[in-house]
């Protein structure tokens, strides 16, 4: 990038004593030191390639462009290297200030709120053999039980929460109005429910509730209900062992 330098009241051609010198030609520097380099690489206002710079009539120093990259310039007229600065820094400071995304800040942002979740309307992509989202609820530091009070998600008009999931794990599904039933669908053969004494595991052992996706419901203990009394039922070649009064034995084999 080149920066425009010149063309203003306070940049002129001058003796060591201040007077101005008309016409004068002077040589561009990389720095004020005595070993600085010498710059050749310039352009006029009219896009034209020049060396060296020359004063107008009156000492004034015509804008010009210095060589890509320099932000700085020491010129000199025979009286010792004076620095000048830029004088196009206002028309650049707008000018980026204008630009729809200058320091790239917004597309950085872009691709940050890409990876998150939206607020609404959004849709997340989950990533393959991750977890989605993890919440990390209080506990002992040693996998422990959450204080099981406050929620780590719940449904809520603002008033009453309904459906919830506590930071101890627990799930609570209440529908707001009128009640719906639960629904469980899968494409895939196997179990609906599983339930374990102790925690949960994807397979079926020392599972003690089963519902398979076939309908089938499998109980480790006793199933009981109103019409069931306290009966029981056997099959098998051989009678139940102790038997008790309304045990029920399909004798086969």
């Amino acid at each position: 990038m080149r920066y425009l330098f010149g063309g203003t009241t306070d940049t002129a051609a001058e003796t060591a004593t201040g007077a101005r010198l008309p016409n004068a030609v002077g040589t561009v520097w990389a720095s004020g030191a005595t070993d600085a380099v010498q710059l050749t690489d310039l352009i006029d206002i009219n896009g034209n390639p020049m060396s060296l710079i020359t004063a107008d009539k009156t000492g004034m120093l015509p804008a010009f462009y210095g060589p890509d990259g320099y932000r700085y310039l020491w010129v000199d007229f025979g009286a010792g290297k004076y620095m000048l600065v830029p004088t196009d820094t206002v028309t650049r400071l707008d000018e980026h200030l204008q630009g729809i995304d200058p320091h790239g800040d917004r597309s950085y942002a872009n691709s940050v709120f890409d990876r998150a979740l939206p607020k609404a309307g959004g849709t997340v992509q989950a990533p393959e053999k991750r977890d989605w989202l993890t919440i990390r609820v209080p506990g002992d530091g040693t996998g422990g039980p959450g204080d099981g009070v406050g929620t780590a998600y719940q449904l809520t008009d603002g008033t009453t929460a309904f459906t919830r999931l506590y930071n101890n794990g627990a799930l609570h599904v209440d529908t707001m109005g009128a009640p719906t039933s639960l629904s469980l669908g899968s494409t895939a053969t196997g179990n609906f429910i599983t339930a374990h004494n102790g925690r949960s595991t994807p397979a079926t052992a020392g599972s003690v509730f089963t519902v398979t996706s076939d309908g089938s419901v499998i109980a480790a203990g006793t199933v009981t209900g109103k019409n069931l009394g306290t009966a029981r039922l056997f099959s098998g070649p051989t009678p139940p062992t102790n038997p008790q009064v309304g045990d029920v034995w399909v004798k086969f084999g």
